[in-house]
């Protein structure tokens, strides 16, 4: 064997799970033309892989390759027809592969594509109306490949593939993810098969963090192509993590509460578990609690280990990873030691320490309002709400202001409150309650997109609401009276589309 094949043959035998659900077959079963494009695709080097299946045999193994590059680039119905071959639907993976395909296909039957070539990315939408929200996509695809490439040393290739989907049913379809699993864990985005597959935000009544979350799947897909998927849990959510929101400008909100915080928190608690120990899934944890001081912990780690291991550390970590001999459970643990000079064990009992010297007012609990008040603030809010949809903008006032007097941190409450008082002519009240992120206690799409009409700080405050809930006729709008449609075309056409929206009432994932 020449040491070109045995060289290829070493790189797959180390490599981790990929896309599929079944493991990889040995490394000396594999043909070596399948063996080359497994490599290919999982780099994402998709032209690469074509090339190489273009001259390679008809073998199951090849026409596998085959079946997984067609998912990868999209061709839901061609990965079909080759993976219901008789000789490929008997393998395991090409089983899986074939219902994936299957799944695809039918997701994918009258979907809209769009390219943008100028930001590399291809947008493939299952509702027309979605259309006017391609441009947000494609500038926050353009901005967080080049914040990861700064960050990670990794390029995502051009174009990036998006697929917008309008429920979890879809996404379960298309990614193979089990609809029941998607539906427990709340998934609204999958980075698998070598793209984004993520919901729109019409799929909510109230949005939810879209394009952040567009930047957490898309750092999923660089660190897939960094280590050819071998990272292990804790490295991939605490990276997607701390990049979600590097791709933007940094927001009040961002680290409120700290990771630190909820970290220590479930630490005090025993909540925690030791970073390599987190299982296949964070979302497989045995209650939500956990999960959510699991990610957490791996934000912190991953902020504290790059703060601490320098500048250049992650990408180091990456490609030390994708290169180690190690099997996968190994190669981390071994490849941050060479980065670092210190072992996991190590670098984690440093990052607990640090953890444990937080002051004790840092992890004390906000007081939450006695469950009465909670109940009278909520059905206030209701009456409020139901009043000024009807035009009773004065009776909308009395009930607002004794719920915010309730809640006054609440920023819904906070943005409906201050609409009616513009309605009613109380600009500097309104204008009040919209001024200072520091006086809410979480982000909410309709106080930013008032904070900016009201002339605030946050010079990003448009953008921050468009961020989560796009398609609210106000917030696409940008706040203007209904006779008039905003300068830019873009945000023309998304105010149209947010005017014509009919979203029906779903429970907010």
């Amino acid at each position: 064997m020449s040491r070109q094949r045995r060289t290829w043959r070493l790189a797959l035998a180390t490599l981790a799970l990929t896309c599929s659900s079944t493991s990889e077959p040995r490394a000396d079963t594999l043909p070596f033309d399948a063996l080359r494009a497994r490599l290919a695709i999982l780099d994402l080097r998709l032209d690469d892989a074509a090339k190489i299946l273009s001259d390679g045999d008809d073998s199951a193994d090849v026409a596998v390759e085959r079946a997984r590059l067609a998912l990868y680039r999209g061709h839901c119905d061609a990965a079909v027809a080759i993976a219901q071959r008789s000789d490929v639907a008997r393998t395991e993976e090409g089983n899986t592969l074939l219902m994936v395909a299957q799944g695809c296909a039918r997701a994918s039957a009258a979907t809209i594509v769009i390219s943008n070539e100028q930001h590399g990315v291809v947008v493939r939408l299952q509702n027309d109306r979605d259309r006017a929200l391609a441009p947000l996509i494609a500038r926050a695809v353009s901005q967080t490949r080049t914040t990861l490439q700064n960050d990670l040393g990794v390029k995502l290739p051009s174009p990036v593939f998006v697929d917008l989907l309008r429920d979890q049913l879809s996404l379960a379809a298309m990614s193979g993810l089990p609809e029941t699993a998607a539906q427990t864990t709340g998934t609204v985005a999958v980075a698998k098969w070598g793209r984004v597959m993520m919901l729109s935000p019409r799929s909510s009544p109230r949005g939810y963090p879209w394009l952040d979350t567009l930047a957490h799947e898309m750092t999923h897909l660089a660190l897939s192509q960094a280590t050819r998927d071998r990272a292990p849990l804790w490295l991939q959510e605490g990276v997607a993590k701390r990049e979600e929101v590097r791709w933007r400008y940094p927001g009040p909100f961002d680290h409120r509460p700290s990771a630190d915080v909820l970290a220590a928190r479930g630490i005090q608690r025993h909540l925690d578990l030791p970073l390599t120990k987190l299982g296949p899934s964070i979302a497989m944890l045995p209650t939500a609690e956990q999960a959510a001081v699991a990610f957490a912990q791996v934000t912190s780690f991953v902020d504290y280990w790059a703060n601490h291991a320098g500048d250049r550390a992650l990408p180091q970590l990456l490609t030390a990873v994708r290169d180690s001999a190690e099997l996968r459970e190994n190669a981390t643990s071994v490849a941050l030691e060479k980065v670092s000079g210190r072992k996991m064990t190590d670098w984690e009992a440093r990052w607990r320490a640090h953890i444990a010297t937080l002051p004790p007012g840092a992890l004390a609990q906000r007081a939450v309002p006695p469950l009465k008040a909670l109940r009278e603030s909520s059905r206030r809010e209701r009456l409020g709400r139901l009043l000024f949809d009807r035009g009773h903008t004065r009776a909308a006032i009395k009930q607002l202001t004794r719920a915010h007097e309730l809640r006054p941190r609440r920023a819904a409450l906070r943005a409906v409150y201050a609409r009616a008082l513009l309605a009613a002519g109380q600009v500097l009240e309104a204008t009040d309650l919209v001024a200072d992120a520091n006086a809410v206690g979480a982000a909410n799409a309709s106080w930013w997109s008032l904070h900016a009409r009201l002339g605030g700080t946050e010079v990003q405050a448009r953008q921050r609401a468009l961020a989560i809930h796009p398609l609210k006729e106000a917030i696409a709008c940008e706040e203007l009276p209904v006779d008039e449609l905003p300068s830019d075309p873009d945000a023309r056409s998304l105010c149209l589309t947010a005017s014509e929206n009919t979203t029906p009432s779903l429970p907010a994932p």
